[in-house]
Formats: C-alpha cells, structure tokens, sequence
C-alpha cells in the first residue's frame, strides 16, 4: 500500500481541501477529502505525466481533481505499472537539459537530412507511379493556364509550325529505345513576346515552344538539342518531381496514400515551374548532358546544346520575365559541364580505337 496527501479540488469549484491517497499496488485507489471515503477503481482515474518538478495530478471520471508534491510516491506506484520503465526514461531525459539539447539536435538534423533526401527519393518514387491520365490532366489545365492568363496565343505561323516540327520529329527519332512509351510526345507552338525565346515539357509529354524561341536558333540542330533537353525534363519527371518537392511533406503523405488527385489542384503553378526554369540545378544538368549524350552519340555533337544555351542567354537579358541567369544554373557552369562530358566522351573513343 502506498499512501500519500495533497490537495483536492471538487467538480467546478476552486477551493481546495487537505485530501489523503491510499493506493494499492493492484491500482485501487481511496481518497479521503472533507471525512468522506471515495474508492475508485484503476479505470476511473488517470494519473498526468510528470513534468520536470511540477506537482503530480490525479484526475477522477467524477470530476475531483488531486495534486501532491510527493513525487516519491507516485514513481514507485508507476514502476509497477507496464509503462513505469518508458516513463521514467522521460524523466530522466527531461531532468538532463544536455541530453535534452541532444534530443533537440538530434530532430533538427533529422528533419533536415529528410528534407534533403527523403523528400527527393519519395517524389521520384511517386512521380513514376502516377498515371499517364493524371499526367494528362496536369498537362491540360497547365495549357488552360497559359492561354488565359500567360498571354500565350497559339501560333499560326505554317513557316514556324513547320521549323519546328520538323526538328521536334528529327530530335524524337535521335531519342530512339530511350524513349518510353508510356509518354505522349505532342508539339505546341505559341506567340509570347512577353516571354520571349522559351521551351519547356509538361508531364504528359506536351512540349511548349514560342515562336520568340524558333526564330532565335539559328540551325535546326540547335533546336534538336533544346527538345532533347526538354525531353529528358519528362523521361525523369522533373516537372512533376520538382512540384512534389516544393508541396512539402503534408502533398507526399497525402500521394503516398494513394491521393493522387491532389496534384490536379497544383497544376496551374507548373507552367510558372516551367516558364522561369525553376527546376533545380540537378534537374538542369541532367537534362544538359542527356541531350548531350544524344547529340554526340548520333553524330551532331555537344556544340548544339552549347550554342543553344549561349543563344537563350544573350537573348533572356533581354526579358525581364525569362530570367535565365538568376533561375538556371550559371551559364558558364553549364557549359563546363558539356564540355566535361564532350572531352571524356572523346577519351573514351579514343581509348576503344586503339
């Protein structure tokens, strides 16, 4: 029998009586408050959790509320209890303020390392799991978002349409076994001199490219290398990765459950996604070397893409909207690495030959 006193506070009242706990090791409880005697069984009352030196709390399903500073007492009742051990282990690690900042630190770097891989390996996860109809859909009401609020016009222009179909069905043709299936390549040309010379790929498969855009590459293999580009931004799911990632964790919980419509409501933001280039650096750099790798492997070589880039990036300084340097990575750095791959392309060339 444990026995211990405090002070008890009736149902509704603030005033409160010397009251005495008798406790027994099987949880039977008698609370003597005011000469009356009230025994309660294990299942109508509910010890509070220790925190730090606070007084205890013992609250009954009739409203009596009991508090002792004998803190004693209660431990040894609890370390009898199941969970005695775990609540002790959290009182000791709540009188240890050292560990507790480890604790701390402990969470933060967790939270960080999810944020840094977690939550990219869950969105390519997720991202290859949807289903080419959703992606459909997302595509859609991105070219409804567009055309009502971007101040795109579709592009009547029978000379450009064909420019750039004509590169648009040369670059898919270079994409060959590396294309999958699954995806529906489609070419839609639009006037946008708001935005000036752009392209991007919407999930589905649907490439935009402005009129702005075709007329600034100056030989179709410069164009070739910009679709490539775009087509790789949809064989790894960039687009719909990169809005999976800036959703958050509460988007991924949701996708992970099997509520994939959620990524309807985020499709009017991809085309912004697109527009200014938001992927991340990785994104781009992969896109980059992999038309690259085409572009050498047929023939045409990496100097396509490089131009290309040099073109976009004289001509966006002319458009406040594009702002290509302070949303792609660094010019240079891209051009380093094509160039990095050109060099050790034709090293491993040259070491087969011989």
């Amino acid at each position: 029998m444990i026995e211990f006193s405090g002070i008890a506070y009736r149902s509704g009242s603030s005033r409160s009586f010397d009251a005495n706990v008798h406790l027994s090791e099987r949880g039977e409880l008698t609370l003597a408050i005011e000469g009356e005697v009230l025994k309660y069984t294990k299942t109508q009352y509910e010890i509070k959790p220790k925190l730090g030196r606070a007084n205890r709390v013992v609250r009954f399903e009739d409203g009596i509320r009991f508090e002792t500073d004998d803190h004693d007492a209660l431990s040894k009742y609890e370390a009898l209890l199941p969970q005695g051990g775990f609540m002790r282990w959290i009182d000791w690690m709540e009188s240890r303020w050292p560990v507790a900042l480890g604790s701390l630190a402990g969470v933060v770097a967790f939270v960080f390392l999810f944020l840094a891989y977690g939550v990219p390996s869950l969105a390519e996860y997720i991202a290859f799991e949807v289903p080419q109809g959703i992606r459909r859909t997302i595509s859609e009401r991105s070219i409804d978002a567009i055309e009502k609020y971007g101040s795109f016009e579709e592009s009547y222009s029978m000379k450009l349409q064909r420019k750039a179909g004509d590169a648009f069905e040369r670059a898919l043709e270079l994409l060959g076994e590396e294309r999958n299936q699954e995806f529906e390549y489609e070419l839609r040309i639009y006037k946008a001199p708001g935005i000036g010379p752009n392209a991007f790929a919407l999930p589905s498969g649907v490439v935009v490219a402005t009129e702005e855009f075709v007329r600034l590459c100056e030989t179709e293999e410069q164009m070739v290398a910009v679709f490539l580009h775009e087509f790789a931004h949809v064989e790894f799911q960039h687009g719909v990765r990169s809005l999976i990632q800036d959703a958050g964790v509460f988007l991924i919980a949701s996708l992970a459950l099997g509520d994939l419509s959620s990524l309807g409501g985020l499709a009017a933001s991809l085309p912004a996604l697109a527009i200014e280039s938001r992927y991340s650096r990785s994104f781009e750099t992969e896109a980059d070397l992999f038309s690259g790798r085409i572009l050498e492997r047929s023939g045409i070589g990496v100097d396509a893409m490089k131009e290309a880039l040099v073109l976009l990036h004289r001509d966006a300084l002319n458009f406040e909207i594009a702002r290509f340097l302070s949303t792609h990575p660094d010019l240079e750095k891209r051009l380093e690495a094509l160039e990095s791959f050109e060099t050790n392309s034709s090293n491993a060339v040259s070491r087969e030959e011989e």
